[in-house]
């Protein structure tokens, strides 16, 4: 029986709603900077079983919640599984957040008529997530077509994130992907939180000029990008 990280309240993993998160652990990329790099271990150790997680949700109401968000890992991984949440959860009359890598476009096109909001990251430009990932060099089209299906949505169904971890995401990249955007899209720029890495006060201001430059080019291709904390 599978286990899922599971937690109770978030304010802030689900725009404009108050939600409960269900994390899917495994995933078919290895970011550096993931804060969920230890998922599959955690969820071993203490995940609970989804009889308990709907247990919690049968009093949404009572308990303010609004919307289940999805995430991971990567959901997409695991499609049957995933459908079945997310019918579970809108029976159950909550909205439902997927947060994805993109990978799996097929999965995306899938639900686009039953998940309420999907959140995809950006790691880089798409010619070169093999890179980023040690995939096949397809994996670019790939993303591409994730990209395009939200870009075909209405865009409060929708946001973009993008974490500048400098190896992989510089200022010409963030000017890259600003092509892709519509004016209306929100786009979402992260810091990115390295462990063991430690700044001088000079190096911190660096940083933080870097980051303000690349909001700023980031605002030439939508109104609604911004640096999220």
């Amino acid at each position: 029986m599978r286990r899922y990280g599971f937690l109770k309240h978030s304010l802030v993993d689900y725009p404009g709603e108050v939600c409960s998160v269900v994390f899917m652990p495994g995933c078919n990329f290895h970011c550096a900077y993931c804060h969920n790099k230890n998922l599959s271990a955690s969820v071993r150790e203490t995940g609970v079983f989804l009889k308990d997680i709907v247990s919690h949700l049968k009093d949404a109401g009572r308990r303010f919640i609004t919307g289940v968000c999805i995430t991971g890992g990567e959901p997409t991984l695991y499609p049957e599984t995933l459908s079945y949440l997310v019918s579970l959860f809108k029976e159950m009359n909550l909205k439902v957040k997927l947060d994805t890598n993109g990978s799996h476009p097929d999965q995306i096109r899938l639900l686009l008529d039953q998940v309420d909001y999907f959140a995809m990251d950006l790691k880089t430009v798409p010619s070169r997530y093999a890179e980023l990932v040690n995939a096949c060099d397809t994996l670019g089209d790939t993303i591409e077509t994730s990209i395009h299906l939200l870009l075909s949505m209405p865009i409060h169904r929708y946001e973009f994130r993008t974490t500048l971890s400098w190896q992989y995401v510089d200022e010409h990249v963030v000017d890259t992907l600003g092509k892709y955007m519509h004016r209306d899209t929100y786009w979402y720029l992260q810091k990115c939180r390295l462990e063991n890495i430690k700044m001088d006060a000079k190096d911190v201001v660096a940083e933080h000029a870097r980051i303000l430059h690349c909001c700023q080019i980031a605002k030439r291709y939508t109104q609604h990008a911004c640096l999220r904390e």
